[in-house]
């Protein structure tokens, strides 16, 4: 039986493993610098990593690990970029690596103002959105972004997030001010205008530099996730879930304008594997709702779960396009109009 391996990543890939084994066409192959991680649980075969490798040091540790244990399929978590660059190593060894993307591509997805500046808004148009760096170019920003035409008063409007970074670390809503209501209700994705300003003016103070950061329309319309699986730039599954409000359940749907985006964004950028792109709905003058990109995430979203339930083995299946042993057209089409929900359970660790 052939062996997808998967290194050091975030819990969800603890998912993947499962609904490989559940599946029962590949083994499973899991390394972690924690030995309790969840993702050692679910694996057949378990290689603990040595703590604090980074760069050439851990990609020369993964192709010894690689060289010992001969999995077939290394689906990347941790250092996708430096395994990208020594993509022959891993290949010589007779390992497929799958990194999304080649380095380059990497890190321009990875960087949230270069990827906004370069795409094509024939593809899915983007909110308005500036960068600032300092307080004088956040009020300069804010400025901005409130005369442009899409800013309706009261009802749109900005926040803030790093241009890099994963999930929701350094995302804030703006707001005019802060009550204790909002306190009280542990809205902790919002923040006054008065905060912001204070807290962009610090690093100046301290003579250091903020991170580029992102200033953008905060769009009111459906937020929406879409899981995707590609081989060499060809879209063989992708799954559109909608988050509906309260963070319950998530609705599976059919959206052929959303499956183009994703076939469109497959081709561009020529991915491999596992990705994720996220949108959220503008609404018209006229009443029509149209979704927004985001952002491009070279990796399984922390919701994939989700997808998953709409009965896409999204390991397995990108594990099968690399091997040769399936065509992008041989992936099935998930189940739409359902809703589903993530249930958590315990897992006895060995």
């Amino acid at each position: 039986m052939k062996t997808i391996y998967f290194n050091k990543n975030f819990s969800v890939t603890s998912a993947q493993i499962e609904a490989v084994r559940l599946e029962g066409r590949f083994s499973t192959l899991a390394s972690h610098s924690d030995p309790d991680n969840v993702m050692m649980g679910a694996a057949a075969r378990r290689v603990t990593e040595p703590r604090g490798l980074l760069g050439g040091a851990y990609v020369d540790w993964l192709l010894d690990t690689v060289k010992r244990e001969r999995p077939e399929v290394f689906i990347v978590g941790k250092e996708a970029g430096a395994v990208a660059e020594r993509r022959a190593e891993f290949l010589a060894l007779g390992v497929q690596p799958l990194t999304v993307a080649d380095a380059p591509t990497l890190r321009h997805l990875d960087r949230k103002d270069e990827f906004l500046n370069a795409w094509d808004t024939a593809t899915l148009p983007v909110p308005a959105w500036t960068t600032f760096h300092d307080l004088g170019t956040f009020d300069a920003g804010v400025a901005e972004l409130r005369a442009h035409p899409d800013f309706v008063t009261g009802i749109t409007r900005l926040c803030v997030k790093p241009a890099r970074g994963i999930y929701a670390a350094g995302f804030r809503v703006l707001t005019e001010g802060r009550d204790l209501g909002s306190f009280l209700k542990g809205e902790l994705y919002q923040m006054s205008m008065g905060e912001a300003q204070r807290l962009f003016v610090q690093p100046e103070q301290a003579g250091d530099a903020l991170p580029t950061m992102l200033l953008m329309h905060t769009l009111e319309g459906a937020e929406r996730s879409i899981d995707c699986v590609a081989w060499n730039g060809r879209l063989a599954a992708a799954v559109v879930r909608r988050k509906l409000p309260d963070g319950g359940p998530q609705l599976i749907e059919d959206r052929p304008d959303l499956l183009q985006a994703a076939r469109q964004i497959a081709s561009t950028y020529r991915l491999s594997g596992i990705f994720n792109f996220q949108t959220k709905d503008a609404q018209l003058p006229g009443g029509e709702r149209v979704p927004n990109m985001l952002e491009i995430n070279a990796r399984a979203s922390g919701g994939l779960r989700y997808s998953m339930a709409a009965g896409i083995n999204f390991a397995s299946l990108a594990a099968g396009l690399a091997l040769g042993e399936l065509l992008p057209e041989d992936a099935p089409r998930p189940r739409t109009g359902i809703r589903v929900a993530e249930v958590k359970t315990a897992l006895v660790l060995e």
